[in-house]
């Protein structure tokens, strides 16, 4: 069951539960940037629409922070890399500067994890 068909307290809920004992790193720091909007609901719609490149994910806009988040993330990405290719069939084809790249993906992907 999505997030979105939930009301907004379960879902506050579920986001809370999921930032605080989820396994995938990305997943719970994904979680606690919802819950840290005002309205946990429409940031993961609107980071789905439009993407990070849009600036929806403050800690995620300079390449500073994103090589960071590269970095210390770097196993996990390359997981959520590897699923979405063997579930997909299609190779990634990342462009500009990797790092950055690869996490906008990797927190978009989560983002629709937690949405659909």
């Amino acid at each position: 069951m999505s997030l979105h068909s939930k009301s907004l307290k379960e879902a506050t809920k579920a986001l809370k539960e999921i930032a605080q004992t989820h396994e995938s790193t990305i997943m719970r720091i994904v979680a606690q940037d919802a819950l840290d909007s005002r309205y946990p609901l429409q940031y993961l719609a609107d980071v789905v629409r439009h993407g990070c490149v849009s600036g929806a994910v403050t800690g995620l806009i300079y390449y500073v922070d994103t090589h960071q988040f590269y970095d210390t993330h770097y196993d996990e990405i390359e997981a959520i890399r590897y699923d979405w290719e063997d579930q997909t069939g299609f190779k990634l084809q990342p462009e500009g500067d990797l790092k950055n790249w690869f996490s906008w993906f990797a927190y978009e992907q989560k983002c629709f994890e937690l949405s659909d």
